[in-house]
């Protein structure tokens, strides 16, 4: 018996690249950028016909602009922050600054972020308002481990593995104004930028100590009325045993003292923030999700995000990895918009009502530190941790070394 071609190898590295897709001149219409050179760039590919020299050409723009697939978005992307707040003082926009595992411009970035490339940056509309009311920046927190796994019969898996992504609005200094965590629904992610735009925009006329007045009485005032708005959702249907009574019945120890507040609450009948946010069953979420998008605008695809998403060619697993059929790619776009819906709430809902609440209650938070925060408490992958806590110290492998290979 073959052992290799029985088992999988299981490997992690950092990877990048790809396939270059490029989309036909009817799917994206070029806009005005700031930057001459992509300009031109993004002119000479509109001009030149499908085949590899224009595929090249996509990929010395995604160079250019700092992103993946940047003839979809139309979107320049600073990787110095002094150059984005430099841009920032020139124009009076506020800087839209990613944080993220990996690389913007490289195919294995984190997952959320190859979602914004698809789901939000690709976006006719979203990639319009932000070339008009953001400077854009991104960097790293740290390089996107990737899983390769080998079946030994010729085929590979590639997978990144952890991570999550945020975006930082800033103002001219470079100053924390709001982050929206994790991935959101196109219409969600710009009535919340809107939102926070004003402010991003007259901090560069405070100082710290006002600022951080300011952003106190803001995120105050944004915490209560997302507690306004989830309570004026409507009710969701009980799950059955996927409820967070069920989950307090898993944990007897602290049922005793947190399952009356649930009951109370009558999670599954009465929307409750607080309870609702100990929650993270999918019934429950996805019933959120389709409430706040009833309200904020359904978390869809738009036709040059849909575009994006087949040029991707989405693999037919039945098939050996073929492409799936147009018909099929319908349907995964269905699947990943329910995914978008649920993930979008639960961000908005509750990670972003942490990050109110804690800027409504610290004090001048700068970047770095409201960064460590967000890393550490909202996404439970600290700094400190060089293994994102894929660490098993507790667990006996059977590999010399725990497979452990030190470059």
């Amino acid at each position: 018996m073959n052992r290799r071609a029985a088992l999988p190898l299981l490997s992690f590295t950092i990877a990048c690249g790809g396939a270059d897709l490029a989309p036909r001149p009817a799917d994206v219409s070029p806009r005005t950028v700031a930057e001459p050179e992509l300009a031109a760039l993004l002119a000479r590919y509109d001009a030149m016909q499908p085949g590899p020299a224009r595929a090249a050409l996509a990929r010395r723009i995604d160079k250019v602009a700092g992103q993946r697939y940047a003839v979809w978005s139309r979107l320049h992307w600073h990787r110095d922050l002094a150059g984005a707040m430099a841009e920032a003082r020139a124009t009076g926009r506020p800087i839209l600054s990613l944080r993220m595992l990996g690389n913007l411009d490289e195919d294995l970035s984190c997952a959320n972020s190859r979602f914004f490339r698809v789901a939000l940056y690709a976006n006719r509309e979203v990639s319009a308002y932000l070339r008009d009311h953001y400077v854009l920046h991104w960097s790293s927190e740290r390089p996107v481990p990737v899983a390769r796994i080998d079946f030994g019969d010729g085929r590979v898996l590639l997978r990144t593995v952890a991570g999550n992504s945020a975006h930082y609005v800033l103002d001219e200094q470079g100053r924390p104004v709001d982050v929206l965590p994790g991935l959101y629904s196109p219409a969600l992610f710009v009535e919340a930028l809107e939102r926070a735009r004003p402010l991003a925009v007259h901090a560069a006329e405070m100082d710290d100590a006002a600022l951080a007045d300011e952003l106190a009485a803001y995120h105050g005032a944004w915490a209560e009325e997302t507690r306004a708005r989830f309570a004026g959702l409507g009710s969701i249907e009980s799950g059955g045993e996927n409820t967070i009574a069920a989950a307090e019945r898993r944990a007897v120890s602290k049922a005793a003292v947190e399952l009356p507040v649930v009951r109370q609450l009558r999670l599954g009948t009465d929307l409750a923030l607080d309870a609702a946010a100990l929650d993270r069953s999918e019934a429950t979420w996805s019933q959120i999700g389709a409430l706040l998008a009833g309200k904020v605008g359904h978390a869809a695809l738009d036709e040059r995000s849909r575009a994006l998403f087949a040029a991707l060619r989405p693999a037919d697993w039945a098939r050996a990895g073929q492409p799936l059929p147009d018909a099929g790619v319908d349907e995964l776009i269905a699947s990943f918009e329910k995914v978008m819906t649920r993930d979008a709430a639960y961000n908005e809902l509750v990670l972003h009502q942490q990050i109110h609440q804690r800027f409504a209650s610290s004090g001048p938070t700068g970047f770095a530190e409201l960064n460590r925060w967000v890393y550490a408490s909202l996404f439970r992958t600290p700094a400190e941790d060089p293994w994102l806590g894929m660490a098993t110290p507790t667990v006996f492998s059977g590999i010399p070394g725990d497979g452990i290979v030190m470059r």
